[in-house]
């Protein structure tokens, strides 16, 4: 009997033992001594027994010590062990009052905000180390983890976007960028860079999702209205381009770059002659608009061409012996109408001319009007200098 009862009391004993409390402010000295296994230890077995489960500091001290696991030997799952404890710790404890103490050595205030920013700031030297020896990819790694660990700091997800853009890295440069606008960056530069990576890889549905993103938040925008109405027309939305583009210059109408873009649009939609009038227009309000010029000199030439292969089409040349009456003057009238259209070119690509004097297209138009206008001085000079650029 005496037998019997000694066992009971041992396994009394036992059970005693395995459900003793954890003194979790162990936990936290073994943290500050670097005994990082026997805290580890410590803090485990805290968050399961029922005295310790609840309370703030369990959580507090646990985010402490897996974060320190996290960052001096990088152990699987810490990081986010240690976040959730700081969450939790924050849950029971929102005004961090049994979790708030005094640092005596520097008179600051410790608790749960103090740590997680620490944490924060760790990785984020470590991007800002990286980025100074230009390891792009690297330091954009670390900017992410920055911003994991305190998602409301939206300039370490920008500065990871960037760090990946730099690094080539264009899909993740992508996702960061849409990570820094669901986060609430409402800058517009977020949506032309997203637009800029998607053109490069020809993703355009995906450019006009990103701009019109864009424009909600910045609806009355003339510069993303203006990629909107380009990748529309890229996609061959010519009705909403249309839309979009009287929408825009009615905001504001003495935008020349507007103006080519509707003058462009009427053009592939085969209304040659409201063209011509828009991008005159354009050119009528910025006198050095290049590019409406030069769709007007094109278009001119276009109208030449055409009146040339009509000419060469004639069964009459100057200086045949037998000829229809009849086609030699219709000949001779489209020899003055081709006249004509070089005289009306004439200006325009000279203007072309005095803009970028060194654009080979542009010299070698220009020395078509001179030839065919008979300058024959002025078409040689010009001849000579471009040929000198080859």
């Amino acid at each position: 009997m005496r037998t019997v009862l000694t066992l009971i009391l041992a396994a009394v004993c036992v059970v005693g033992y395995a459900q003793k409390k954890p003194k979790i402010n162990q936990a936290l000295s073994a943290l500050e001594k670097g005994e990082l296994a026997e805290a580890k230890s410590i803090i485990d077995a805290a968050i399961a027994h029922e005295k310790t489960m609840n309370d703030p500091k369990t959580w507090f001290y646990r985010g402490q010590i897996y974060a320190s696991l996290d960052t001096t030997s990088g152990e699987p799952g810490a990081m986010e062990e240690s976040l959730k404890a700081f969450d939790k710790a924050m849950e029971l404890d929102p005004e961090q009052k049994a979790t708030s103490s005094v640092d005596y050595n520097t008179g600051q205030i410790v608790n749960i905000d103090s740590k997680r920013q620490g944490y924060y700031a760790f990785y984020y030297g470590k991007a800002v180390a990286e980025y100074n020896a230009e390891n792009f990819e690297s330091a954009a790694d670390n900017f992410t983890t920055s911003f994991y660990i305190m998602p409301s700091d939206t300039n370490a997800i920008l500065n990871a976007a960037y760090s990946y853009q730099a690094a080539g890295v264009t899909k993740k440069a992508e996702e960061s960028y849409v990570s820094a606008y669901e986060a609430g960056v409402k800058e517009k530069t977020i949506f032309l860079q997203l637009y800029n990576l998607t053109i490069q890889e020809e993703r355009f549905e995906d450019g006009l999702k990103y701009i019109r993103k864009g424009k909600e938040i910045h609806p009355n925008d003339l510069e993303l209205s203006k990629y909107e109405i380009n990748l529309l027309i890229t996609l061959d939305k010519t009705d909403e381009a249309m839309n979009e583009i009287k929408s825009a210059i009615e905001a504001d109408p003495n935008n020349a770059d507007l103006l080519f873009s509707l003058g462009v649009l009427k053009d592939e939609t085969g209304d040659s002659e409201g063209a011509m009038d828009t991008y005159k227009k354009a050119v009528s309000i910025d006198p050095n608009h290049f590019n409406s010029y030069f769709n007007i000199g094109a278009m001119l030439f276009n109208q030449t061409n055409t009146l040339v292969k009509e000419q060469s089409s004639l069964n009459y040349y100057p200086g045949k012996s037998r000829y229809d009456a009849a086609e030699k003057k219709k000949y001779e009238s489209l020899d003055s109408q081709i006249d004509a259209k070089l005289k009306e070119a004439l200006p325009v690509w000279e203007k072309l001319y005095s803009l970028k004097s060194n654009d080979a297209d542009v010299m070698g138009s220009l020395i078509y009007v001179y030839k065919g206008l008979d300058m024959k001085t002025k078409a040689n000079e010009l001849q000579a200098k471009l040929d000198a650029m080859n």
